[in-house]
C-alpha cells in the first residue's frame, strides 16, 4: 500500500473579497528550503567576495603600474647621476656577471603571487631610489665644485719639460746689490724659448713690461690664487684672455734684470706670496743642480 504524500499548505488570504489562494508544498521540499537558502547565501557571498577581490586587484595593479613608472623615473635619475659622477671621476662602470632567471621575470612572478606586498616593496624601492638620487646629486655638486676648484689651483711646474732650480723661495742675497732680501718665488732655468705654461685655469690679469721683471704675465685663478711669470722672452697671451692649465702663455727668456735665461715664478695665496714648491706635483721635472 502506497503511503499518501504529506503536504504543507500555505494559504494566502487577501483583505479584499478575492478568493484565497493555497500553496501546497511537500514536507521534503519544505525541509530542503533552508539548505537551499544557505547554499544561495554562501554562493552569493563567495561571488561578492571574489568580485571585490577582483576589483581590489585591478586597483592594486593600476597603483603598481604607477609606482613602477615612478620607480623607473627615479632609477633613471640615479643612472644619469652615476654616469655624471663616473665621468667626473674618470671611472668606468663594471659589468657584473649574472645567472639564473632575470630580475624582471622574478619581479613579475612576485607581482602575480603577492600584488599587495609587491606594491609596498616597489614604494620602498622608489623612496630608496629618491634618497639615493638626492645623495648622489649632493655628492655631484660637491665633486663638481671640487673639480672646478682643483682646476683653478696651481699644481704644475710653469716650464714645459725639464727645468733646473736656480734659486728657491725664501731669504737670499740679491745677486746685484748683495743685500739680504726675500725671494718671493722660484727661479727655474731652461733653454731660451722653452714654453712657459699656465699652472692652472684662470684669466690673464696682466701681460706686458714691468720694470726689472721684464716681460711679465700675471694670471688670476680665483679661489684666492694668483701666479706670476717674469723675465719672458715673449708673451703669447693678452690681458683679459682666459687660459687653461698647460696652455702656453710665454717663451722663457732673460728680459729685465737677470743673470741668465729663466722664469721667475711666484704663487700668491690670498694676496701673500707662498712657496711655489708646495703647489708643484711634478717635482721630478725640476732638477736641483746646475744646467
Amino acid at each position: 500500500m502506497v503511503k499518501p504524500k504529506k503536504f504543507l499548505t500555505i494559504m494566502f488570504i487577501p483583505h479584499s473579497q478575492k478568493r484565497t489562494k493555497s500553496l501546497h508544498i511537500s514536507y521534503s521540499i519544505f525541509f530542503c528550503l533552508p539548505f537551499i537558502f544557505c547554499l544561495l547565501l554562501v554562493t552569493s557571498t563567495l561571488f561578492l567576495t571574489r568580485y571585490h577581490e577582483y576589483r581590489r586587484i585591478l586597483r592594486i595593479n593600476k597603483e603598481l603600474v604607477a609606482e613602477v613608472s615612478e620607480f623607473e623615473k627615479a632609477m633613471r635619475v640615479v643612472g644619469e647621476l652615476e654616469t655624471k659622477l663616473r665621468i667626473m671621476t674618470g671611472t668606468e662602470k663594471e659589468e657584473l656577471a649574472t645567472g639564473g632567471p632575470s630580475g624582471l621575470s622574478n619581479l613579475l612572478r612576485y607581482i602575480e603571487e603577492k600584488p599587495a606586498l609587491a606594491i609596498e616593496d616597489v614604494r620602498a624601492l622608489e623612496k630608496r631610489a629618491v634618497l639615493q638620487a638626492k645623495s648622489l646629486e649632493e655628492l655631484s655638486q660637491i665633486l663638481e665644485g671640487q673639480t672646478i676648484r682643483l682646476a683653478h689651483t696651481p699644481s704644475i711646474s710653469p716650464v714645459e719639460g725639464r727645468a733646473w732650480l736656480a734659486s728657491k723661495f725664501g731669504g737670499r742675497r740679491d745677486p746685484y746689490t748683495r743685500r739680504w732680501r726675500m725671494h718671493e718665488g722660484l727661479d727655474l732655468a731652461a733653454r731660451p724659448g722653452t714654453p712657459i705654461i699656465a699652472a692652472a685655469d684662470g684669466v690673464v690679469r696682466f701681460s706686458g713690461e714691468k720694470g726689472t721683471w721684464g716681460r711679465v704675465v700675471i694670471i688670476a685663478h680665483g679661489y684666492g690664487f694668483e701666479t706670476r711669470y717674469t723675465h719672458n722672452r715673449r708673451n703669447l697671451v693678452k690681458t683679459g684672455q682666459e687660459v687653461k692649465r698647460y696652455d702656453q702663455i710665454a717663451e722663457l727668456g732673460a728680459s729685465g734684470r737677470t743673470t741668465g735665461p729663466h722664469v721667475h715664478y711666484e704663487v700668491y695665496r690670498l694676496g701673500k706670496p707662498v712657496d711655489p714648491m708646495l703647489y708643484i706635483v711634478n717635482l721630478e721635472d725640476i732638477g736641483r743642480e746646475g744646467y
